[in-house]
């Protein structure tokens, strides 16, 4: 008969103190099969080569890596669930995956400088004496301040927009001539170019899609030329009354005079 284990028994085994009760289990069951009687092979030596082969060392580890061997489960369909701690060797490559990867210093774009803020300077002393004097002019407010894009200096495409969006103030417009120009009526009037040259061009109201705009045609290519106008130039739109008559200036900002 077999003696029964006691505490004495593992005097020379050391155990981990961080080892759980599954772990000491683990340790019986493996010092009582070092000391199963030879008389109790017969029909079981099978069982202690598989057992002990695969048997824990003396020395247990923690409790956290002791598991079971799930390759018998896998003609079941069960999968082993993989737990994720804080030293696992692929926690430290999927961190630095999900860390976003810093943004680079880029240059401006023409589109953001069209956008950004910049400085609203006055009307020119120039074009006010001129307007007040000599064009008994009244009433000035400034329309818009923007970047003067490819499409506004494109030949084929022979217009100058005033977005919504950037409009300083639709007051320039009497209630009448912003209802004709809602109901697609365009307007005959009065431009005061850089170069002072008075030029009569069609003022309309366009809607497309999501985007409502204000848009000067009809001899718009020949003010581009004459006043040397390109892509990235900044312009500011005043518009004024003659004898009750809309007006408007095209005025060059030296946006490097205002820095």
């Amino acid at each position: 008969m077999t003696k029964e284990l006691s505490v004495d028994d593992f005097d020379y085994i050391q155990v981990d103190p961080s080892c759980g009760r599954f772990g000491c289990l683990l340790l019986i069951a493996d010092f009582e099969l070092e000391r199963w009687p030879k008389s109790h092979d017969s029909g079981h030596g099978d069982f202690k080569r598989s057992r002990c082969n695969a048997r824990q060392p003396r020395s247990l580890c923690k409790q956290e890596k002791v598991g079971f061997n799930f390759k018998s489960n896998k003609k079941a369909g069960v999968k082993p669930k993989r737990k994720l701690k804080e030293d696992d060797d692929d926690d430290g490559e999927w961190e630095a995956a999900m860390k976003p990867k810093p943004k680079r210093n880029k240059k401006l774009q023409p589109l953001a400088l069209a956008f950004r803020p910049m400085p609203t300077p006055d009307l020119p002393h120039n074009f006010r004496r001129y307007i007040l004097g000599n064009m008994g002019g009244s009433d000035l407010a400034l329309v818009i301040q923007k970047t003067l894009f490819f499409s506004d200096v494109n030949t084929t495409a022979s217009r100058f927009s005033v977005p919504f969006s950037q409009v300083k103030t639709h007051d320039f417009l009497t209630g009448t001539e912003a209802q004709s120009l809602a109901d697609k009526n365009p307007m005959q009037v009065r431009l005061l170019e850089p170069s002072m040259k008075e030029t009569t061009l069609t003022f309309n109201r366009w809607e497309m899609s999501k985007t409502k705009l204000y848009v000067m045609t009809k001899a718009w290519n020949s003010v581009v030329q004459h006043n040397k106008l390109e892509e990235g130039n900044v312009v500011q739109l005043w518009s004024f009354r003659v004898n009750s008559e809309l007006c408007f200036a095209l005025v060059k900002v030296d946006v490097h005079a205002e820095n």
